[in-house]
């Protein structure tokens, strides 16, 4: 199988393109885009066509691996603004459920959301006991503490 001239030159520009950092630019509007803004917005916002950013994303696995990381990272982020607010909110939601001034069909869905959450809560401290135990046993069957008999 012989290549022409035109595959080599592309396959020594993806080359150069993989050994060259990816620009600080793109990486901008890669975080925008991540962060929810279209990618028409996040390629105007630094100076780019969407089609480039895009392609960007596309061909350059670490561009779709930057794209990866924000979202994770700003998965995390929303977490943990949640989990720092839940005791407020959960007042805020017991409040609103023994308000006797507060309208019957609003306190009955901040009764059973209250429920919803305490047993969601329990069902997951079991689940983490589970796996602990089942962490411990394999370890235990790893070390050669166990003896395991296949039938």
């Amino acid at each position: 199988m012989t290549t022409s001239p035109a595959d080599e030159n592309q396959l020594q520009r993806r080359e150069k393109q993989a050994s060259a950092p990816v620009p600080p630019k793109v990486l901008t509007g890669l975080t925008l885009a991540a962060s929810g803004s279209s990618w028409d917005d996040a390629a105007a916002a630094v100076g780019l066509k969407a089609a480039t950013l895009r392609r960007w994303h596309r061909n350059d696995p670490r561009c779709h691996d930057f794209i990866e990381t924000v979202v994770r990272e700003n998965i995390s982020t929303a977490n943990n603004v949640l989990s720092n607010a839940l005791p407020r909110l959960a007042d805020e939601l017991v409040t609103m459920a023994l308000d006797k001034t507060v309208k019957p069909y609003s306190r009955i869905a901040a009764i059973s959301e209250a429920f919803k959450i305490v047993n969601t809560n329990v069902l997951e401290a079991e689940q983490r006991r589970q796996l602990q135990a089942i962490r411990a046993h394999l370890n235990s069957l790893e070390d050669g503490g166990a003896q395991v008999i296949d039938v």
